[in-house]
């Protein structure tokens, strides 16, 4: 079976150039989700990704930085509470790889959802320092769909059955 998100990613990134050195990626990237309800100011967004870029949080797929300036701050109001820790960080040839805690208040159907989640970003930079690939590796089934009523219900029958 043919992914086409995989594919798409896959094709994109065999086309980027590698990220060279990068000083404090992590910082970087913490200035927007450290505190995602207050780092989701379109200068922020402007400063940290190119106007062209590929990106993936699992939820959305984005190649232009005027659909994140609109995804991000409508992203953020939805909760009450996100932000992210970084664990560890790691350089590839390419890329960099920052291992995170995610910690999520939101409601849903009238519920108060108190979430935390473990992931990994990858991240690509340009020659400017700016991110033009951004790939999430999150399990969404974990941090936010089991939580939701109804939904969650069904989700962690499955998961209980594999």
């Amino acid at each position: 079976m043919n992914n086409q998100r995989v594919e798409n990613f896959l094709q994109v990134a065999s086309k980027m150039p590698p990220t060279e050195t990068v000083e404090s990626p992590d910082k970087a990237f913490l200035t927007l989700f450290g505190d995602f309800k207050a780092g989701t100011k379109e200068d922020v967004i402007r400063q940290l990704y190119a106007e062209q870029f590929y990106f993936n949080d699992t939820f959305k797929t984005f190649g232009h930085i005027d659909e994140l300036l609109k995804y991000m701050p409508e992203t953020a109001e939805a909760t009450e509470v996100t932000t992210v820790e970084i664990i560890d960080v790691a350089k590839s040839e390419t890329d960099y790889y920052l291992r995170w805690v995610m910690h999520m208040k939101f409601s849903a159907a009238g519920k108060k959802i108190d979430s935390k989640s473990i992931g990994m970003t990858q991240l690509r930079f340009n020659e400017e320092g700016k991110i033009v690939l951004h790939q999430d590796y999150w399990d969404g089934a974990e941090g936010f769909y089991s939580r939701l009523p109804i939904v969650g219900f069904f989700v962690n029958y499955v998961q209980n059955r594999l």
